[in-house]
C-alpha cells in the first residue's frame, strides 16, 4: 500500500502542543462562543485548520482539522483528517514495499511523526481511526526485453465501463504516465525510477523524495525500469466495500487503520482490481499479443467451427471484425464509434457480441508485457533492502 487517509473525530481524542504549527493557529471553542450565522450554517464546517511544519521537518503526515458545528446537540466537534504514505513513513520512499507484518511499526513511527508536530494521539486510537481513502500499489521490475513504454501502450486500449464516456484516460510525460479513472476509483500505471528522478513540477509523486534518490542511487537503479501499478480508492465508501468484500464482511462495515495490514489484503486487492480491467471481455481483445490478421481469423474460425451451433460462421465473421478493431484502435474507440450512432443506453446487445468475440479468442495470449505483469502480481514479491540489494550482486 501507499497512501492513506485516516479521519479520527474529536476533540477529546488529540490534543496539540504546538499549535502555532496550523495555520491559522488551532483553538477550540464552545457552541455559546459561536456567531449566530455560524451556529445556524449548513456548511460542512465552519473553520479549518492546516498544519505547516518548519522546511527541515522529517516526512510528516498532512494534517487538517476540521471544526464542525452538530445543531442537534448544539455542541461543537472537531475532525481530524491525516493523509500520509505508508512507505515513506516507515522507509523514506516508496520504492520500498510496505509488509503485513509492519502494523507495529507503522503506527508507532505514525505516533512519533505527528508528536514531533505536536500532535498527541493514543496508539489504538490510530489503529482504529477510519479509513477514508486507500491507494493500494505493486512495483515491479521490467526485464530489458519488455519496455514500459509497450506495457502502457497496450493498456491505453482498454476501457473499464460498459457505456461511453465514463472512463476517462490521461498519458502525460510523453506517454510515460497512464491514468485510468472510473467513478471514484483510479488506477495509474508509471515508471517508478524515472517519476523519482523528474522534476517535482513534472513528477506523479510530488512528495518527500531525497531519500528516494539515495535508495534509487545506493541500489544502482537509475536505468532500471520500475513498472508501477496504483489502484486509488478515493472515498470512505468505496473504500469499505473493496475492502469488506476481500475480508468477506458486511458492505457497511468501518474500516480501520489495522485492517489495512490484514494477511494478503493489499496483494488481493490489486489483483481482484487488476481482472476486472483485463478480465473484461472487450479488455480480453485489446490485450490480445501480436498476431496477423489471418491467424487471428484463422483462430476464430475454428473456435466458431468446434462451437457449433446455427450461424458459425456469421458468428466467426462479426467476431473477427470486433476484435480486429479493438486490437488495433482500443475498446473506447471502438464503442464511442458504435454509440456515436445507436442508443448508447441499451449497450445489450453490443456488449453480446464482445462476449462471443472474447470466447472466440480464448487460448490466445497476451502481449508479453501484459503477461508478464500478470504473472508478477501472482507471485507478489515483496521489494524490500534485501532484494534491492540481491540485485546488485
Amino acid at each position: 500500500m501507499d497512501t492513506v487517509t485516516l479521519k479520527i473525530y474529536g476533540p477529546k481524542k488529540f490534543k496539540f502542543t504546538k499549535k502555532d504549527w496550523f495555520l491559522p493557529e488551532i483553538g477550540s471553542r464552545k457552541y455559546h462562543e459561536l456567531t449566530v450565522s455560524e451556529q445556524k450554517t449548513n456548511r460542512m464546517y465552519i473553520r479549518r485548520f492546516v498544519l505547516k511544519t518548519p522546511p527541515e521537518t522529517k516526512y510528516t503526515p498532512q494534517v487538517d482539522v476540521l471544526e464542525m458545528v452538530d445543531k442537534e446537540y448544539k455542541s461543537v466537534k472537531y475532525l481530524m483528517i491525516i493523509t500520509f504514505s505508508v512507505p515513506k513513513l516507515l522507509y523514506g520512499n516508496s520504492v520500498q514495499e510496505v509488509a503485513d507484518t509492519d502494523l507495529a511499526k507503522a503506527v508507532s513511527v505514525l505516533q512519533l511523526s505527528l508528536e514531533r508536530a505536536g500532535i498527541h494521539i493514543e496508539k489504538k486510537v490510530l489503529l482504529d481511526a477510519r479509513v477514508t481513502a486507500a491507494h493500494f500499489c505493486k512495483n515491479i521490475f521490467l526485464p530489458k526485453d519488455i519496455l514500459l513504454q509497450d506495457v502502457l501502450a497496450d493498456l491505453q486500449r482498454v476501457d473499464i465501463n460498459k457505456t461511453v464516456d465514463v472512463t476517462t484516460k490521461e498519458t502525460k510525460n510523453g506517454g510515460q504516465i497512464l491514468h485510468i479513472y472510473s467513478g471514484v476509483v483510479e488506477r495509474v500505471f508509471y515508471d517508478k525510477v524515472t517519476d523519482a528522478m523528474r522534476t517535482k513540477n513534472k513528477r506523479k509523486d510530488k512528495g518527500y523524495i531525497d531519500y528516494e534518490r539515495q535508495v534509487i542511487d545506493e541500489f544502482g537503479l537509475q536505468h532500471t525500469e520500475l513498472f508501477r501499478y496504483e489502484y486509488r480508492i478515493k472515498k470512505g465508501q468505496s473504500v469499505q466495500r473493496v475492502v469488506n468484500k476481500a475480508l468477506e464482511r458486511k458492505p457497511l462495515t468501518w474500516v480501520t487503520f489495522r485492517d489495512l495490514f490484514t494477511d494478503n489484503l493489499n496483494q488481493k486487492i490489486l489483483i481482484q482490481s487488476w481482472r476486472e480491467l483485463v478480465g473484461r471481455p472487450e479488455n480480453q481483445l485489446a490485450l490480445i499479443g501480436p498476431t496477423d490478421h489471418f491467424k487471428l481469423l484463422q483462430h476464430i474460425v475454428e473456435s466458431s467451427k468446434a462451437t457449433g451451433g446455427a450461424h458459425s460462421m456469421n458468428k466467426a465473421l462479426i467476431a473477427y471484425g470486433i476484435c480486429a478493431i479493438i486490437k488495433d484502435n482500443g475498446a473506447k474507440e471502438f464503442k464511442r464509434l458504435i454509440f456515436k450512432h445507436w442508443n448508447p443506453d441499451h449497450p445489450e446487445r453490443l456488449n453480446k457480441k464482445i462476449k462471443e468475440a472474447s470466447e472466440l479468442t480464448k487460448g490466445l495470449p497476451y502481449s508479453n508485457g501484459i503477461a508478464f505483469v500478470d504473472g508478477q502480481l501472482e507471485a507478489y514479491q515483496l521489494i524490500n533492502r534485501p532484494l534491492l540489494s540481491a540485485r546488485t550482486v
